[in-house]
C-alpha cells in the first residue's frame, strides 16, 4: 500500500465535494475549525455547485477531485460531505494519476465509493469525519482530534476507543484476528459488487456501517455480499452504529435487524466487535483502510498496528 505523506501543522487541507452539495453556512464552520486546529484550507470552487441532489455534474466533480490530488501545494483531501453519486465519477477519474500524487484522502458514506477505489489501486484511505456533517455539530471534538491523529502520527494509530456517549465497543463473538483492515458504507460496497473496484475481504477485518435503512435492505444487501464476494472468509468484523435502521409500517412484519444479522454472522466462527463509532453517528472514529490492524472481541479492543501515513 501507498501511504500519503503525514499532515503537519500549516499544510494546506483541499476541500471537494464529489457527491451532494449541502449548507454553505455548515461547511464554513467545519473549514473555521480546521483552521483552527493550526491549517491551511482551500474550498475548490466546484464545492459550491448544485445539480439537483449533486454538487454539479459528474465532470466538473471528478475533475475537483483530479485538481487537488495534482495540486503539490495540497496535503491533505477532505470531502465535505457524503449523500449521493460518487460511483458516477468513477468513468472520469484518472486514478493511477492519483496514486502518483498521494495525499490524504477522508471522507464515509457514499465517499466509501471512493476510499475503496483508491485503496483497491493501493493507496491508503481515510474513512473518517467530513467538515460540512461531523466538523460543523456542536460535539465536533471528538472527530476532529481523532482525525487529526490519525493523519498527522508517523506511527500506528493504536488502540480506538469510543467517545464516552456511545459506551465501550461490545462482543457479538469471540476470538481475536489480525489482518488488513476495510470495509465502509454497507450499502455502497454492495454496489461495488461487479466492477473493478469491489474489494476482497478474504483475511481481512472488515468494518460495517448503515443509516437509514430497513432490516429488509440490510438483509438485501448481505444476501448479495454473501453470495457474490469471499466476505465469509473474513478475518473478523467491527459494526459500526446501524443509525435509523428501523421497521415501518411499510414491511410490517418484519425481521429485526438484530435477527438479520444474527442469520448472516452468527454462524461465522470469528472475532466480532459491535457497538463502534464509526460511520453516521453522532460522533466519529477515523479508520484507515489498507492497514494491519487488530481486533479481540474478548477483551473488546480494536488496535491500528501499522501506520497509515509516511
Amino acid at each position: 500500500m501507498i501511504k500519503p505523506p503525514r499532515l503537519r501543522q500549516g499544510d494546506m487541507i483541499a476541500i471537494v465535494t464529489p457527491a451532494s452539495p449541502g449548507p454553505k453556512t455548515k461547511l464554513m464552520l467545519g473549514v473555521k475549525r480546521l483552521q483552527q486546529a493550526g491549517f491551511n484550507v482551500h474550498i475548490h470552487n466546484q464545492s459550491f455547485n448544485k445539480r439537483g441532489y449533486l454538487a454539479g455534474d459528474d465532470k466538473s466533480r471528478a475533475q475537483a477531485l483530479m485538481d487537488v490530488f495534482n495540486d503539490d501545494r495540497i496535503r491533505a483531501v477532505f470531502c465535505a460531505r457524503g449523500g449521493f453519486g460518487c460511483a458516477r465519477l468513477l468513468e472520469f477519474i484518472d486514478i493511477k494519476s492519483i496514486i502518483k500524487n498521494p495525499k490524504i484522502f477522508i471522507g464515509y458514506s457514499d465517499i466509501t465509493i471512493l476510499l475503496q477505489a483508491f485503496s483497491k489501486s493501493g493507496l491508503v484511505t481515510f474513512h473518517g469525519p467530513m467538515p460540512a456533517i461531523d466538523l460543523a455539530r456542536a460535539n465536533y471534538k471528538f472527530g476532529l482530534q481523532n482525525v487529526l491523529k490519525a493523519v498527522t502520527l508517523s506511527q500506528p494509530l493504536g488502540r480506538l476507543q469510543n467517545p464516552k456517549k456511545l459506551g465501550p465497543f461490545k462482543k457479538y463473538r469471540p476470538g481475536r484476528a489480525r489482518g488488513i483492515i476495510t470495509g465502509g458504507n454497507l450499502s455502497l460496497l454492495q454496489k461495488l459488487i461487479g466492477t473493478e473496484f469491489r474489494p476482497s475481504f478474504k483475511d481481512k477485518i472488515v468494518f460495517l456501517e448503515d443509516t437509514l435503512e430497513e432490516p429488509y435492505r440490510i438483509d438485501g444487501y448481505l444476501g448479495h455480499l454473501f453470495a457474490a464476494t469471499d466476505i465469509a472468509q473474513a478475518a473478523g468484523f467491527i459494526f459500526g452504529e446501524w443509525v435509523n435502521v428501523r421497521i415501518t409500517r411499510r414491511n410490517y412484519p418484519s425481521l429485526t435487524l438484530n435477527q438479520v444479522i444474527d442469520d448472516y454472522f452468527g454462524r461465522l466462527k470469528v472475532p466480532i466487535i459491535t457497538n463502534v463509532a464509526c460511520g453516521h453517528g453522532r460522533q466519529n472514529l477515523t479508520i484507515p483502510l489498507g492497514v494491519k490492524a487488530f481486533i479481540d472481541a474478548d477483551n473488546k479492543t480494536i488496535e491500528i498496528i501499522e501506520r497509515a501515513v509516511s
